[in-house]
């Protein structure tokens, strides 16, 4: 590699439009095979209006002025600072590549990293930073992605095998309903409080980001909301779990969030949920859903059995990385 004298970071910006789109389409053609992504990229177009209106940032790596790599952050979604993509043209260097435009977002955010938790899903050819990212206050959880496929003959013939084990008195199941947003609010923050979740992304903490995190996957700010195929698990007619359900791309949906409040954990509550989801999901969309995916963390082995059980298989695993915020 070339002396990093030669390297130089800036924020993107229109005069350099033309010759950056050439890395931008690099990463584009690339997004499926090497970044596992399950969404369709913005277009070049899209993603430059993006970023000129402040929706995304983009830092920009340039080797003797020409445009070579790019990182993608936000902070519009949650109350973390969001490391979406590292992406470098070719197979030379790219940790050093990657160290460099870090060391431009540190030196950027420095004020906002004081106050806010930084968040990397490492997806694909990203884990191999791992070994750098801890030099910089990251930790890691890993992840493991699980997913039903709706055309695997052996996942659909597990579903359908499953018995249902009866609730236990005083539980019953139904579906989504708007006059449970108070009580379901609750529910998600008693029970992501106290887990890794809350590490990467801190809403789970309090009452006020639990609210942010409902209202936005039921107004549909990470997939189609799919009202009539999430779970609520009431006990004695009132919320104690809930398993939400969305479309995250045209054929895809996803499981954004699973959880029970900690008194019923453990009697196969969540698993009843997840059943209860998954069942109106092939029943009512087996004809144009390819697939059904959700994450877990990839040393919670009773949520990885669960999941097995009902068909689901793991896909492929990442490090999220996560940088807390330094305690005075």
């Amino acid at each position: 590699m070339q002396d990093t004298l030669t390297f130089k970071v800036q924020k993107y910006n229109d005069d350099i439009k033309n010759i950056f789109k050439g890395v931008y389409n690099d990463f584009k053609q690339k997004a499926y095979s090497e970044y596992k992504f399950e969404l369709e990229p913005l277009e070049y177009e899209e993603f430059t209006s993006s970023v000129n209106e402040g929706l995304i940032d983009c830092l920009v790596l340039l080797e003797e002025d020409i445009p070579t790599g790019f990182m993608v952050y936000t902070t519009e979604i949650s109350e973390s600072l969001e490391l979406n993509m590292i992406h470098c043209i070719g197979e030379e260097s790219l940790n050093e590549k990657r160290k460099i435009l870090m060391d431009k977002f540190m030196e950027l955010n420095r004020e906002t990293i004081n106050e806010k938790v930084v968040t990397y899903p490492m997806l694909g050819a990203q884990d191999q930073f791992t070994p750098e990212i801890t030099k910089y206050g990251f930790k890691l959880v890993g992840l493991a992605v699980e997913r039903f496929d709706f055309n695997n003959i052996k996942s659909i013939e597990i579903f359908k095998t499953y018995k249902q084990p009866a609730l236990p008195d005083g539980y019953s199941i139904v579906e989504w309903d708007a006059k449970y947003c108070d009580d379901i609010i609750k529910v998600i923050n008693t029970a992501f409080k106290d887990t890794s979740d809350a590490l990467f992304d801190p809403r789970f903490a309090s009452i006020e980001g639990s609210t942010d995190i409902l209202n936005k996957i039921i107004t549909g700010v990470y997939g189609q909301f799919l009202p009539e195929c999430s779970s609520i698990l009431l006990y004695n007619k009132k919320p104690a779990g809930i398993c939400f359900s969305n479309i995250t791309a045209g054929r895809i949906a996803n499981i954004p969030l699973i959880g029970l409040n900690k008194e019923h954990c453990s009697k196969g509550l969540g698993e009843a949920l997840l059943y209860s989801t998954l069942k109106k999901l092939i029943d009512t969309h087996l004809s144009h859903l390819s697939e059904v995916n959700a994450s877990t963390e990839t040393d919670n082995y009773p949520a990885l059995k669960m999941y097995r059980r009902l068909g689901f298989k793991e896909d492929y695993y990442y490090p999220q990385a996560y940088r807390p915020v330094k305690k005075s």
